[in-house]
């Protein structure tokens, strides 16, 4: 019987020491916190939180009613408030983690739980409290499991047929939320935002008791900049709101230094530096080195790594929307690990690692020349976007960008498994947006895809801006021939319209195969847009992976169009297979469905393609298509004759135009119209 009884010791005690499994079984103390299972209508108590500055003030509460199964198996306890002008601003987003402590029957206060809800425009200072005993079960361990990957991409064999257990493709990226490309314009044009409910949000969502949003902190951030931000963070719960200090004030050294306590600022710095954008709630309850606070989730992601800090509140401002605080990082205490649909938690102590963005911002006309350095949190979605923020801001900090520009950016990511892409591209006329949509790709391809996930480890470049539009629309295509012997050199002629100056012309060649069957075929003629749709189409073996070194061809190969250039792209037969991304092309018929009916699920057909692209000083816009004929014995035919250059060439890529107003230009007569 002893052997029995110290099995059964050593069964608890094992039980015991899975993860989180202890910190559930003591961090709720009975005579420290309150169960929901004790609360009842009629209860008095009293809240803290920072209205200004770091000072805590006190509040007090009534206890209205207790709201079942408001969250599944979850209840939320409904309060009336009075004091701190709670009567006037109603619940203030920025006060979520706000710790209520509730007196029982014996007379003493103790901890209930978060102030978390509110309704939007109220007339009475209402709010919904998440229970302590809830928050007390987030776990803020280290996480013991590594990211998520493939163990193998090697084919297996199932039923006498190879399949490959894993095949990824770029289309599977899934973007953040609040961001959706165009349908109109491959990759992106501009952004379609979807803000989710949130306190803040539209009148529809009045009568809806929700999470209170979490105001996010941001100074540095040109308005303009902030308004293409907004939209995409508010789908996230966050609210971006100018403010001032936050990283400029944490080097400085009057600053005392603010302890994290129950009803002190709980601070989330996402991007510090020459901007600063912190998350700002208010902490619940402190263990040893333990945290807890906002009540409701952040992301609601499970195990986090977020830098925690403390912070300050600079003024509160009542809205009849919703009111809100204004507040700033004051200094990183530790890590925020856990984010779930009750609160976070997180570790004071040593802070996560961030990723460094180093910007060089330089004016072809002399007249800026600027170096930024920011560090935005390590995480898979929202890294993507503060690199966005950080070079939407260094471009626009100092001034707009003049109405007609050319932004030429020179960027490099590394990545934490010692992997680069070097992103080079012109953008003419642009936002931030534009430069996102190149960097923000590699990113969260690297770190969502099924095999391994790859943070990026640091950003740097330089961001160039030309005073002028260096774009040009393609007019028209002559293509003097449409007949061709295999081996000939194609020649045609593209009329292009530069933005603010004279029709011109550019010579093109395309050196037709000598293998080359006879036939009818395809001659493309396009911008970068159209060029990338078609390459995807035909060879979309060059936009999938098996496994993360793949993804990383696939992004080399995703990051190497350029805008400035015009594409000549020479459609041959479907004639090709791909296995995974090995290519085979030109294959004989026989052979080629041997390939097809081996069974293989990553066996690719595709359309082989004679391919040329002329670099050009100008961002062009705009394809023509003709059908030509490959015939080795017909005589030549001439479609018509080619037109006088004025110029030969594309004029100098820098000229000086005097801003007027953009004009479409119209089609002028040739061989073929451009689309």
């Amino acid at each position: 019987m002893i052997w029995m009884r110290w099995m059964l010791t050593i069964l608890i005690l094992g039980w015991m020491a899975l993860p989180g499994m202890a910190q559930q079984q003591t961090a709720f103390d009975p005579q420290r916190h309150m169960r929901i299972a004790e609360v009842h209508s009629g209860m008095t108590g009293y809240g803290l939180s920072v209205f200004y500055g770091t000072k805590i003030e006190r509040f007090e509460v009534e206890v209205v009613s207790v709201l079942k199964n408001f969250n599944p198996q979850g209840d939320v306890i409904l309060i009336r408030c009075k004091g701190a002008n709670l009567e006037h601003t109603g619940p203030i987003a920025g006060m979520s983690g706000s710790p209520i402590y509730l007196k029982d029957d014996s007379g003493k206060y103790r901890l209930v739980g978060a102030f978390a809800y509110g309704w939007q425009m109220m007339k009475d200072p209402l709010a919904g409290v998440q229970p302590i005993e809830y928050m007390m079960k987030l776990d803020t361990s280290t996480p013991t499991t590594s990211p998520t990957s493939a163990s193998t991409s090697t084919p297996t064999q199932t039923n006498s047929r190879t399949v490959s257990p894993v095949r990824w493709s770029i289309g599977d990226i899934v973007w953040p939320a609040g961001t959706k490309p165009s349908q109109n314009a491959f990759p992106f044009s501009h952004w379609n935002i979807a803000p989710a409910p949130q306190l803040g949000g539209e009148l529809t969502d009045a009568a809806q008791l929700h999470p209170l949003s979490t105001p996010l902190m941001t100074s540095g951030m040109p308005t303009s900049a902030m308004g293409q931000l907004e939209s995409i963070f508010k789908s996230y719960g966050m609210v971006p709101l100018q403010s001032g200090g936050g990283s400029s004030a944490n080097s400085s050294t009057t600053q005392p230094a603010v302890d994290l306590d129950p009803g002190s600022v709980l601070a989330v710095p996402l991007l510090t530096g020459d901007v600063d954008m912190t998350a700002i709630g208010t902490c619940t309850e402190v263990l040893g080195d333990r945290v807890y606070g906002f009540g409701h989730n952040f992301n609601n992601e499970g195990q986090v790594s977020w830098p925690m800090g403390s912070g300050r509140v600079n003024a509160v401002i009542a809205s009849m929307m919703s009111s809100f605080k204004i507040g700033e990082l004051s200094q990183i205490r530790g890590t925020l690990r856990a984010d779930q649909m009750v609160g976070v938690a997180g570790v004071m102590g040593e802070a996560p690692p961030t990723v460094p963005i180093d910007l060089h911002l330089v004016y072809t006309d002399g007249s800026l020349d600027r170096n930024y350095h920011f560090n935005a949190a390590i995480h898979p979605k929202f890294t993507p976007l503060l690199a966005g923020a950080a070079i939407s801001a260094a471009v626009s900090s100092a001034r707009e960008l003049p109405q007609y520009h050319t932004l030429d950016y020179d960027l490099k990511l590394d990545f934490e498994d010692g992997q680069t892409i070097e992103v080079h591209n012109t953008a003419v006329n642009s936002s931030a947006n534009d430069v996102f949509a190149d960097i923000g790709l590699p990113m969260m391809a690297a770190a969502e895809n099924p095999f391994q996930r790859v943070m990026v480890k640091k950003i740097s470049g330089t961001l160039t801006v030309t005073p002028e539009a260096r774009e040009a629309v393609l007019l028209s295509v002559n293509l003097p021939k449409l007949k061709y012997q295999p081996g000939q050199m194609l020649k045609a002629y593209v009329t292009y319209r530069p933005f603010r100056a004279a029709e011109a012309i550019l010579p093109v060649e395309l050196e037709l195969p000598r293998d080359l069957p006879e036939g009818t075929y395809q001659l493309v003629i396009s911008d970068w847009q159209r060029f990338l749709q078609d390459e995807m189409s035909s060879k979309p073996f060059r936009f999938t992976a098996e496994n993360i070194q793949q993804v990383f061809d696939v992004l080399h190969d995703y990051t190497s169009f350029r805008r400035d250039a015009v594409y000549l792209r020479l459609l041959r037969q479907p004639d090709g297979v791909a296995i995974g991304r090995v290519a085979m092309p030109h294959l004989p018929s026989s052979r080629r469905q041997i390939l097809m009916d081996a069974g293989r699920s990553n066996t690719t057909p595709f359309v082989s393609s004679t391919v040329k692209v002329i670099p050009t000083p100008l961002v062009m816009s705009g394809a023509a298509e003709f059908q030509i004929t490959i015939d080795q014995y017909a005589k030549v035919e001439v479609a018509g004759k080619p037109p006088k250059a004025e110029p030969a060439q594309p004029p100098p890529a820098k000229q000086e135009h005097k801003p007027a107003p953009k004009a479409e230009p119209p089609a002028v007569g040739g061989n073929e119209p451009v689309n």
